[in-house]
């Protein structure tokens, strides 16, 4: 029974001082875990928060994305329209002055002043567009 004794002192013995021994670096990564996990999970949430403000800049950009095609195809119906009441306008004016010239009544000024009109009405269609 003694040497049972004495086996099981000097096993608590060694015991406690391997664990003294092992103490503060078994503490150390412990909390290195912790902090670790704890630094992660910060990390995860930013980046979540990330992926949500940038969903919602991506869904703001889509609305004036569309906005902006809704008010490119009016406008762009708009100028079709101008260019089609422009011919209108030249193809009267053209009318106007084969009358004029049909006519013998020799009303020059009504002539030149149509051709004019005819003139300048082209000069603004053949001009580039932006």
């Amino acid at each position: 029974m003694e040497n049972s004794l004495i086996t099981s002192i000097s096993a608590l013995l060694l015991g406690g001082g391997a664990v003294a021994i092992f103490w503060k670096p078994l503490i150390a990564g412990i909390a290195s875990i912790v902090t670790t996990n704890r630094a992660g999970g910060e990390i995860i949430s930013s980046y979540k928060e990330q992926v949500v403000l940038l969903k919602e800049s991506n869904e703001l950009l889509r609305k004036e994305n569309d906005d902006l095609r809704d008010r490119h195809d009016k406008n762009i119906r708009r100028i079709s329209t101008l260019e089609t009441d422009l011919r209108l306008i030249k193809n009267a004016l053209g009318i106007l002055l084969a009358m004029s010239e049909a006519s013998n009544s020799g009303n020059d000024r009504f002539r030149n002043e149509v051709t004019r009109l005819i003139a300048t009405l082209e000069d603004d269609s053949d001009a580039p567009t932006q």
